[in-house]
C-alpha cells in the first residue's frame, strides 16, 4: 500500500469560467436563474446620480440564499465563504460584499425577499408541482435573538426609567466613573436585583440611547397591556418551544404547505405563544399573495387550532376543515378511555332543524348560545327538553348535574361538524397524511437547514428571515423534483423561458 501522491508546490490556474469547476446540478444555478428575473427597477432608480457604488441587490440575495441552503446563517461566515469558496465567489460574481453589507440588505429589503419567495411558487406551478386544493397548516417555535432574563416588567422598567433620568440630569455635576452599579440602591419590593444591577451597568454604556428603549418599552406596555418587555428584542415574546418543557423568548411561525409536493406556499410570524389565534391571519395573507379564493380548500391541522371562530371562519370561505378537538386526538392515539353513554358526544344533532336527539331518542329544541368565560371566542348552543321528567333514563342521564331535573346539552354545531367528517374512514385516512406532509417543512427547516434561531431583531426584520429560509426550502424541493423528472440539460430552460409578468421586467445589463 502507497499513499496517493500530492504536490503542495504544484500551481493551478483555475478557469476563467468559475462554472466550470462546480456540478452541473448544483442547487447555485437554480438560485441564481430565480434571483434574475426578480425586479430590481426601484434600486435601479436609487442608485441614479452621483454618490459611490453600490452592490447589486441580486448579489447580496444569491449570497444569503446559497448560504441558508448549506446551512450557513452568520454574515461573517458568509463573508469569508466568498473568499474562499468557488461557488460563492461564483455567486458574488467575483465580489467580496462584507458581513455588514449583507446583514444590512437581509434586515432591510423586505419586499424585494418577500418577491423571491412568491417566485419561488410561481416556478413551482410552472412545474405542475403545487395543488391548493388540499393544506396543511402547522407552527414552528423559533428563538429569538435576545435572551429571556432580558424580560422586565412594569415597575423594574419605571425604576430604571427614573434611574436614567436623575443621573442624565447629573452627568454635568459627578464625573461618569463615580455612577458605579454597586452605589444604586435598588428598592426591596423589585426583587430580581441581579438581573436590575446587570441591565444598569449596561444603561451606564449609553444613557441617551437606553432612555429611548425605556420610552418605547413604557409606549409597549402602555398600548398593547403587555406584562413584561424583553428590552433586546421588544417584539418577542415568552413561549414554551416545539420540543422540551424550556422557555425562550421568541417567535411564532405559521408555515402553509401544500399536499402535492410540499411546496411552502405561505407563512407568518407573530408573537402569539400558541397556535389556536393564528388561523385567519395566515390564511389571511396567503388569500391576498395568491389572489385565490378558499371555497372548496381542505385545510389540515392540528387540535392546537381547534376553537369555534376558526370553524366559523372557515364556514364562511368555504373550506372543508380537518382539525380534531383535544377528545378526537385522544381517540386517535388511543388514549380516549372510557366514554360515558349519556356523554354530550352520544346525542346526536339534527343539523336542519338545528335540535339534538338524546340517547333515549327525544327532540332538544335550541334555548340559547353561550360564550366560553375563560375564551370570549369560543361558543356552544344549548339545547333542552322537558321530556326528561318521565324519561326513563332521567336518573342516570340527569344525575349531579346541578339538581336539575332535566339534561341540557352543549355542543358547538361548526365544531360537531369537524368531528363527524374524521370519524370517517376516509376523513382518518386524509388525516393521517398531515403527519408526513404538514410537519415536513419545519422538521427540513429545523434539522436540515438547522434554522432554530433568528439573526435579526424586531419582528418585521425576522420576518424576512422567514421569506429566506422558506425561499431556500422550496428551492431545495424543486431541485429535487428537476432531478427526478427532467434532464440536467434541461433543467434550467425551464426556469429560463419561465416568465411571471407580475414580476418580470426587462433585466438590467449586469456590471463589470
Amino acid at each position: 500500500m502507497v499513499y496517493i501522491k500530492s504536490n503542495p508546490e504544484q500551481t493551478f490556474l483555475l478557469p476563467t469560467d468559475l462554472r466550470a469547476k462546480i456540478a452541473k446540478d448544483h442547487i447555485c444555478f437554480l438560485i441564481e436563474e430565480v434571483v434574475n428575473q426578480l425586479d430590481f427597477t426601484k434600486f435601479n432608480e436609487a442608485v441614479v446620480g452621483a454618490g459611490n457604488p453600490t452592490y447589486h441587490p441580486r448579489i447580496n440575495m444569491k449570497i444569503i440564499l446559497n448560504g441558508i441552503c448549506d446551512r450557513i446563517t452568520s454574515t461573517r461566515h458568509l463573508e469569508r465563504q466568498t473568499q474562499e469558496n468557488i461557488v460563492f465567489m461564483y455567486l458574488s460574481e467575483n465580489l467580496k460584499p462584507n458581513f455588514h453589507t449583507i446583514a444590512m440588505f437581509r434586515k432591510n429589503n423586505s419586499e424585494l425577499i418577500k418577491q423571491c419567495f412568491l417566485q419561488t411558487i410561481e416556478v413551482a406551478k410552472q412545474l405542475d408541482m403545487v395543488n391548493f386544493s388540499k393544506l396543511y397548516l402547522d407552527g414552528i417555535k423559533v428563538k429569538a435573538n435576545a435572551s429571556k432574563n432580558k424580560n422586565f416588567n412594569e415597575e423594574e422598567i419605571k425604576f430604571l426609567f427614573q434611574f436614567v433620568d436623575k443621573h442624565l440630569e447629573k452627568m454635568d455635576e459627578v464625573e461618569k466613573e463615580e455612577l458605579n452599579e454597586d452605589s444604586v440602591k435598588i428598592p426591596e419590593h423589585l426583587t430580581n436585583k441581579r438581573k436590575l444591577k446587570d441591565k444598569i451597568k449596561e444603561v451606564m454604556g449609553n444613557m441617551d440611547k437606553a432612555k429611548v428603549q425605556l420610552e418605547k418599552a413604557k409606549e409597549k406596555i402602555k398600548t398593547e397591556g403587555a406584562k413584561r418587555v424583553n428590552l433586546t428584542d421588544m417584539d418577542s415574546k415568552l413561549m414554551k418551544m416545539k420540543r422540551g418543557i424550556h422557555y425562550e423568548q421568541g417567535y411564532n411561525c405559521q408555515l402553509l404547505v401544500e399536499d402535492k409536493s410540499e411546496i411552502i406556499v405561505g407563512n407568518y410570524l407573530s408573537d402569539s405563544p400558541v397556535d389556536i389565534t393564528e388561523t385567519k391571519p395566515t390564511m389571511e395573507k396567503f388569500k391576498e399573495e395568491q389572489k385565490i379564493d378558499l371555497k372548496g380548500v381542505e385545510m389540515f391541522q392540528d387540535n392546537g387550532y381547534s376553537r369555534s371562530k376558526t370553524a366559523e371562519y372557515y364556514k364562511g370561505e368555504g373550506v372543508i376543515a380537518y382539525i380534531p378537538d383535544q377528545v378526537t386526538t385522544k381517540e386517535f392515539h388511543g388514549k380516549a378511555g372510557n366514554v360515558s353513554e349519556f356523554d354530550n358526544d352520544r346525542f346526536e344533532l339534527d343539523f336542519e332543524k338545528n335540535q339534538v336527539i338524546c340517547p333515549a331518542g327525544h327532540r332538544m329544541d335550541f334555548v340559547k348560545r353561550i360564550v366560553s368565560a375563560r375564551n370570549k371566542e369560543n361558543w356552544t348552543n344549548v339545547y333542552q327538553t322537558r321530556e326528561c321528567n318521565d324519561c326513563s333514563l332521567q336518573e342516570k342521564c340527569a344525575k349531579g348535574r346541578s339538581g336539575y331535573p332535566y339534561r341540557e346539552a352543549r355542543i358547538n354545531p361548526l365544531m360537531r361538524k369537524i368531528r363527524l367528517r374524521l370519524k370517517t374512514k376516509e376523513g382518518i385516512e386524509k388525516y393521517n397524511k398531515r403527519f408526513h406532509k404538514g410537519e415536513v417543512a419545519q422538521a427540513h427547516i429545523e434539522h436540515n437547514l438547522g434554522y432554530r434561531e433568528f439573526k435579526c431583531r424586531s419582528q418585521a426584520s425576522c420576518e424576512n428571515e422567514v421569506n429566506l429560509f422558506s425561499i431556500a426550502y422550496n428551492l431545495k424541493k424543486i431541485q429535487i423534483y428537476i432531478r427526478k423528472n427532467k434532464n440536467i440539460e434541461e433543467e434550467y430552460e425551464i426556469i429560463i423561458n419561465f416568465l411571471i409578468p407580475q414580476f418580470i421586467v426587462t433585466q438590467p445589463e449586469r456590471s463589470g
